[in-house]
């Protein structure tokens, strides 16, 4: 690449650069390259090298000498964009700095979650009531297809109601690749892994059943049929359970620590009216407030309860300013991370400035993809019917079977290990 700035970069010897030979003292730290003031270390170079080898240098020899100049190269190059981006000021600008506020404010929230709630869910006794409401007693088998809108989920529906099976329906629509190329079929899952927005109405199907309209998640719309529902042994999966509950137990006593705080500090909120100025306190409590233009107004009016919404977006704000009252602001982990991202958006910046590119729409993007259809539009199908078990002599009797005539859907009804296709006899379509 072009680099923008003449800056002094002084590159230690081969030999330490290939780490191939150790001396008995070095002084600490060995550095191996001067970037203006900043240095890269022995250490630094190990840790971007990690990085940089599982994503933009994946594949290269990390022992060749080769690879490691080019990784000191791109480590070289991107502090060069960073200082660059330092002198133009960039991390100024009001969409980085929003965006930073945001980080931090997320990482000192967590900073005092884990705090507060670091000793809830050791006590035990109440887990196994947990997993009889929580939903871990039970088991479900899902088949869906996920479309991006509600128009196109009904005409999968349509095509269901013509007699089109629904596993070339997930392969040949679906926008879940994970599922979409095994016939939209996912593994058996425990009833309190299903989706919240969409439990009730799965659970109010009998197996075999697909709920007559689109189901919307945080995912996409979908079209869903409930296979089968058994009893989950929670025996051989306790160790999901047992997550799941200091999960809950977490939350829970991070929400009454909440509470408490909100209570103590006289958090008090306006109830939600149509157009507000900007800067109209919508809450308000000891030394802080919460503008109009703090929150998304219109998100708000399409929730079932706005006022709690609303409470609880303020008491957010109010743990993030107890987090950094507490100094959470100041620790490490914080502060590396909110560096990072600085770094990472002044690059990005500056790489646009420079490049003279803009953001790229969603409309775009989309144009851009029904343009070529051959890249991203339905691939060629075919449909494979398998029966899977753990045991050779077991698979070579079973073939034998098949190829007297055994019908092979019935084999893999009695025998198949694999749970996504053993109820529908083995099928399932792969995308080719």
């Amino acid at each position: 690449m072009t680099r923008i700035l003449s800056v002094a970069v002084i590159l230690l010897a081969a030999g330490l650069l290939s780490c191939g030979q150790t001396e008995r003292y070095e002084p600490e730290p060995k550095v191996v390259a001067i970037v203006g003031q900043d240095t890269i270390d022995v250490e630094e170079y190990g840790e971007m090298a990690t990085k940089l080898l599982a994503s933009s240098h994946r594949g290269k020899d990390p022992a060749s000498l080769d690879t490691k100049r080019q990784l000191l190269d791109a480590m070289i190059d991107r502090q060069l964009l960073v200082m660059e981006g330092q002198r133009r000021r960039l991390a100024a600008s009001p969409r980085i700095a929003a965006a930073l506020e945001q980080l931090q404010g997320k990482l000192v929230w967590r900073a005092l979650f884990d705090e507060v709630a670091v000793d809830a869910g050791l006590d035990t006794s109440g887990i196994q009531t947990f997993a009889s409401e929580a939903g871990f007693t039970e088991e479900v088998l899902l088949q869906h297809v996920m479309l991006t809108d509600e128009a196109d989920a009904w005409s999968v529906l349509e095509a269901l109601e013509a007699g089109e099976p629904m596993d070339v329906l997930a392969v040949e629509r679906s926008t879940h690749h994970e599922t979409g190329s095994l016939g939209g079929y996912f593994s058996y899952m425990f009833v309190s892994q299903v989706l919240p927005e969409i439990r009730e109405q799965l659970l109010s199907l009998e197996p075999g059943q697909t709920y007559p309209a689109p189901l919307t998640s945080r995912y996409g719309v979908h079209v869903f049929r409930l296979i089968d529902r058994r009893p989950a042994d929670i025996e051989s999966r306790w160790d999901i359970v047992l997550k799941e509950f200091r999960v809950h137990e977490r939350s829970r006593a991070f929400g009454i620590f909440a509470d408490s705080l909100a209570d103590a500090n006289g958090l008090a909120c306006e109830p939600l009216t149509g157009d507000l100025p900007a800067s109209e306190p919508l809450c308000t409590w000891a030394g802080g407030q919460l503008l109009s233009s703090d929150v998304d107004l219109a998100a708000a009016a399409a929730e079932d309860d706005p006022q709690s919404w609303l409470r609880a977006k303020a008491r957010k704000q109010l743990v993030i300013e107890e987090a950094k009252r507490r100094g959470m602001a100041g620790q490490p982990v914080v502060l590396d991370k909110v560096d990072a991202q600085r770094e990472e958006m002044m690059i990005d910046s500056l790489r646009r400035v420079v490049a003279g590119r803009t953001e790229v729409s969603d409309d775009e993007k989309r144009s851009y993809y029904e343009e070529h259809p051959e890249l991203y539009g339905p691939r060629p199908s075919v449909r494979v019917d398998e029966v899977l078990v753990a045991d050779l002599t077991l698979a070579q009797r079973l073939r034998g079977q098949a190829e007297a005539g055994a019908p092979i859907d019935s084999l893999a009804r009695v025998h198949s290990i694999r749970e996504v296709t053993k109820k529908g006899g083995g099928a399932m379509w792969l995308v080719t």
